[in-house]
């Protein structure tokens, strides 16, 4: 881990992130205490758990909430790679939707894809950014 300062005091990222990407927020530090509750109750009556959709429903909240131009510029430019502290808090806002497994408690291999590509089809649709389907 690399520690550097920044306005808001020393933030450790991993060797493979750069200052930009580190530099995101995170959702839980733009939500306020009432969008929390919000989110809890769009969480149990709109959204369905399907991998996709929760991956989609977080990067809009996090989009919503940050000043997107800028942050959105800069987790775009990360694609592939969600910056690991926002892939964190992705994965265990999606772990409360019962996707974990329950032999080791973690998110099975195609969900966490799934996840993932549901952010990146938000991010991108907000950044107008068109990307070649893998094969």
């Amino acid at each position: 881990m690399v520690r550097w300062s920044s306005d808001k005091g020393w933030v450790e990222r991993g060797a493979g992130e750069s200052p930009d990407s580190a530099g995101l927020p995170m959702l839980s530090q733009v939500t306020s205490a009432e969008q929390r509750w919000a989110d809890r109750e769009e969480d149990i009556t709109a959204v369905s758990g399907d991998p996709s959709e929760v991956g989609q429903v977080f990067a809009r909240r996090w989009a919503d909430r940050v000043n997107a131009g800028a942050h959105l510029q800069n987790i775009a430019a990360s694609y592939p790679r969600i910056p690991h502290r926002i892939d964190g808090e992705l994965l265990r806002y999606a772990a409360r939707f019962g996707l974990l497994t329950h032999k080791d408690d973690q998110i099975d291999e195609q969900d966490r894809y799934d996840i993932r590509g549901g952010f990146w089809r938000e991010i991108d649709s907000r950044t107008r950014t068109t990307r070649e389907p893998a094969s």
